[in-house]
């Protein structure tokens, strides 16, 4: 049932307030403004009826004081009056009142103006709350459930706006590359994802966000003393070496930049620079480790600036943006980079009206139901490798959901095509089951990539 507060000096309006509403709703009588604020200190009613014309503290003076607190401020307030001017209306409008009430009071006229309040309210806090949820979807990593950067950025600027000291902490993988070729991109997204909780764990009041792959930031407003800081520095980072230590067989360590606001910086882009180049000098030194910004550290662009190397950078350019290892199989990218291919290879093959083939793999039991977890889990490991096994170099393929995957097959122009690699995907999946219960389901579509005006 909803809490009305009824505020009147005059314990006979109070009465009468009451026998009108006490059916529908909990009333609660007070006979100044005094006693309202004292009434709200121990609970939030869903309405206020207040009196304007009360002793001491008036009816406009005591919605002020409501007001000024910051759990208070969205209470929808009513005005019990006798008053009809214009300029009490204006008055009590710019302070905050939802309607007025005039008396004497009829009690249908009281209760229908009162329900119509309340639905309005309860529009209102639905809406903030679907706001909210789709604003916090939009500022969140997709894969890591952390802070984007479109967010950090926000929240930097808003900080800083403040006048208040920060600390910027670049986190970085050391080897995460050697993690995806040895391991396997799965291993690597289970990594990143356990560096994401243990962050949030050793920081829970501070900012943290993926940048994209393997760099984080850890944003932390009114750090602690110098000394105080290494030291949580280290005692996050020597958990998390311990765990990447179990996890990953020794392949990974964890190494930090630091740069400080405002001595280093009084925005995102100076403090990324200089606790990148302070990154940049962990990693040239043994990795593993962490290091403030100071402005005797080397610049990153330091050995290509050099003369004597300008000749040779095209080719030490392509020797490093080459593919190294062996090739083999479909080519697994993150969501996001897999968009961004998807894409190009869209607008490539629009420019010759051609189509291209997209298979989304579905793991389900022989019910077309969800597989539990425990089954779930080591069978899309299967699937994974079946997709890399089976399918061709130019394939692209990612994780759609917890049980899908997602095939964009560029050589397959036709429908055929596709239907010849699911079969060899299925075939492949089929022989290496954990499960036999499990179902692997294919769908296909091509993409039609003929422009259009």
């Amino acid at each position: 049932m909803k809490t009305i507060l009824v505020v009147d000096d005059s314990k006979a309006n109070l009465t009468l307030a009451k026998q009108a509403l006490d059916t529908f709703y909990q009333v609660s009588p007070v006979t100044s403004g005094q006693m309202a604020l004292r009434f709200l200190e121990k609970k939030v009613p869903d309405l206020i009826l207040l009196d304007i014309n009360m002793p001491e503290m008036d009816g406009l003076e005591t919605l002020r004081q409501i007001r000024a607190h910051e759990e208070y401020k969205d209470i929808p307030v009513i005005f019990l009056t006798a008053k009809t001017d214009p300029e009490t209306e204006v008055e009590c409008l710019k302070l905050g009142a939802t309607d007025f009430i005039g008396k004497p009071f009829v009690p249908q006229v009281m209760r229908s103006r009162i329900a119509r309040t309340l639905e309005l309210e309860e529009y209102r806090r639905l809406a903030e709350s679907k706001a909210r949820k789709f604003e916090n979807i939009a500022s969140k990593d997709s894969m890591t459930g952390l802070w984007n950067r479109g967010y950090l950025t926000q929240k930097i600027v808003e900080i800083l706006a403040k006048g208040s000291t920060a600390a910027y902490m670049i986190v970085d993988v050391d080897h995460f590359k050697s993690v995806n070729d040895k391991l396997g991109h799965i291993m690597g997204d289970k990594v990143l994802n356990r560096l994401a909780h243990m962050m949030m764990e050793h920081f829970p009041e501070d900012i943290v966000a993926r940048l994209g792959g393997d760099e984080f930031v850890i944003f932390i407003e009114n750090p602690p003393e110098h000394d105080e800081l290494c030291k949580r520095i280290a005692e996050f980072q020597k958990e998390v070496n311990e765990d990447l230590k179990e996890s990953t067989g020794g392949i990974a360590t964890l190494s930090i930049g630091i740069a400080l606001a405002p001595a280093d910086g009084d925005n995102m882009d100076t403090l990324y620079d200089k606790a990148d180049r302070a990154l940049y000098v962990v990693k040239k030194e043994s990795r593993n480790n962490f290091r403030f910004y100071d402005s005797t550290l080397p610049s990153k662009q330091a050995k290509v600036d050099r003369p004597d190397v300008i000749e040779t950078n095209i080719r030490v350019l392509m020797q490093q943006l080459k593919e190294p290892g062996t090739i083999r199989g479909a080519f697994w990218q993150d969501y996001e980079p897999f968009l961004a291919i998807f894409r190009f290879i869209e607008r490539m093959l629009a420019r010759s009206e051609a189509s291209f083939c997209v298979l989304l793999a579905t793991l389900i039991n022989e019910n077309g139901e969800q597989l539990e977890p425990d089954v779930l889990e080591p069978n899309m490991d299967v699937l994974f490798t079946a997709i890399q096994d089976t399918l061709r170099k130019g394939d692209v393929f990612t994780k759609f959901s917890g049980s899908q995957y997602i095939v964009m097959l560029p050589s397959a122009h036709a429908e055929s095509g596709g239907q010849v690699a699911a079969k060899r995907l299925q075939d492949c999946f089929n022989k290496s089951k954990k499960n036999p219960g499990v179902v692997l389901k294919t769908d296909l579509t091509m993409m039609d990539m003929v422009e259009r005006a």
